[in-house]
């Protein structure tokens, strides 16, 4: 144990000692030794977590970063299997190179990195404590310099009162913003990682598949609903980061709602944009359904929205830039006659995720001014949707892995108009 003044660095095995974890040493690329539990609760192999620690500890070296102050839900996990629903409240991983990162966090939450993250040494916060305090005492504590610390400036979780008492228990440490360190990192996939993402893929279809047998006239959105819910949890999906949407009649023309006690009428639309998890990782589709033969016009939409997407998955390949791949498949809503209601971005990138969204668009997503390239293994959600307000909504989604020559679907779903009498 790391003795700190009033706060020891802790040993993992202290808090849990029943805990059954075998506890290595792996040789970084460049020499020094990360030492990290392993155990069947684990996501990814150590192997997985190391390719990402020593990513983004290039890119660390590559921004000349002394440290890095991990505070983002997904980021954590990424980085080292830890997850809970309690992100609500402080967690930040300090990671510098050459020793083993330290994880402060709530003492309440303490237990779950035993349970699911590979990392050795953490450091308690009490409710009661100021924890960018105890941060910034660990920092000068582990002798680390902080000449540049690298902070999530674009995150959620990296508040201005938290920056300002950082600045002030560090005085002459300039912080630069470090979220692209591990975004970055993150927009590549492993096969590891697309492997999981087929897990939740798998469960959409069967939910998207029950969501769409149970609707019928006379049915309410809350039953599609339940059912859906059903399918995913009985599957071994876990908690998703955004709740299904859900939606049937005139309400379909609403972005981001969910069911309402709606009854399915006679020729309805029913809308459904779905995801599923698996150790945080998520797949997504969206698909519209209709109740009897839909009108000259909600055909032509759906036409349109199914075009962009046959479209962008033709274009997708590496070398392409985001913004291309937006403008050529919106084109195809365009050409139709149905642009101005197709109001968003295309697609975002999708991966790990905690509430409240499933995407991960503020790594890259597919839009106009985006003007990187496309590489193999990114996965995009793609979502042509048009909503004509107080009339109907339509879309049609994918989720897709870009590989060396194109792309691939994850759902095994047809992408299709779908009409049931």
């Amino acid at each position: 144990m790391t003795r700190l003044p009033g706060k020891p660095i802790m040993d993992v095995r202290e808090i849990a000692p029943e805990t059954l974890f075998e506890t290595v040493q792996h040789r970084l690329g460049n020499g020094d030794l990360l030492t990290m539990n392993t155990h069947g609760r684990l996501g990814f192999t150590l192997m997985e977590y190391q390719r990402r620690w020593e990513a983004v500890l290039a890119n660390m070296a590559r921004l000349d970063l002394d440290v890095l102050l991990v505070r983002s839900p997904e980021n954590i996990t990424w980085l080292t299997g830890y997850e809970t629903p309690g992100y609500y409240k402080y967690h930040c991983l300090v990671m510098a190179p050459g020793m083993d990162p330290v994880l402060v966090l709530r003492r309440f939450e303490c237990l779950n990195v035993a349970e699911y993250a590979w990392v050795t040494r953490i450091v308690p916060v009490d409710d009661w404590e100021v924890p960018a305090e105890i941060t910034a005492r660990v920092m000068r504590d582990l002798g680390l310099r902080t000449r540049r610390v690298g902070i999530e400036k674009r995150g959620w979780f990296c508040t201005i009162e938290e920056h300002e008492q950082l600045e002030l228990a560090l005085p002459g440490a300039e912080f630069l913003d470090a979220a692209p360190a591990i975004w970055d990192a993150r927009m590549i996939k492993s096969d590891e990682e697309i492997a999981v993402m087929h897990r939740s893929a798998a469960i959409v279809d069967k939910a998207m598949t029950a969501g769409f047998e149970i609707a019928a006239p006379g049915v309410s959105d809350d039953i599609i609903n339940a059912e859906v819910h059903r399918v995913i949890f009985e599957a071994g999906g876990e908690y998703m980061s955004l709740p299904p949407f859900i939606l049937s009649g005139e309400r379909t023309c609403l972005p981001h709602q969910t069911a309402r006690s709606d009854i399915v009428g006679e020729r309805d639309l029913v809308f459904m944009e779905l995801s599923a998890t698996k150790f945080r990782y998520c797949a997504a589709l969206m698909r519209t359904l209709f109740i009897g033969n839909p009108t000259e016009r909600q055909q032509r939409v759906a036409e349109a929205c199914i075009a962009a997407v046959d479209t962008a998955m033709a274009t997708i390949k590496p070398g392409v830039s985001a913004e291309d791949v937006d403008r050529i498949a919106r084109a195809e809503v365009e050409k139709a006659g149905f642009g101005e209601f197709f109001r968003h971005r295309l697609g975002y990138s999708i991966g790990v995720n905690y509430p409240p969204d499933w995407g991960e668009g503020e790594i890259i997503s597919l839009c106009r001014g985006e003007t990187r390239t496309l590489q193999p293994g990114m996965v995009f959600h793609m979502v042509p949707l048009c909503l004509v307000y107080r009339q109907f909504g339509i879309g049609f989604s994918e989720t897709v892995r870009v590989t060396e020559t194109g792309c691939e679907r994850f759902s095994q779903l047809p992408l299709e108009i779908t009409v049931k009498h």
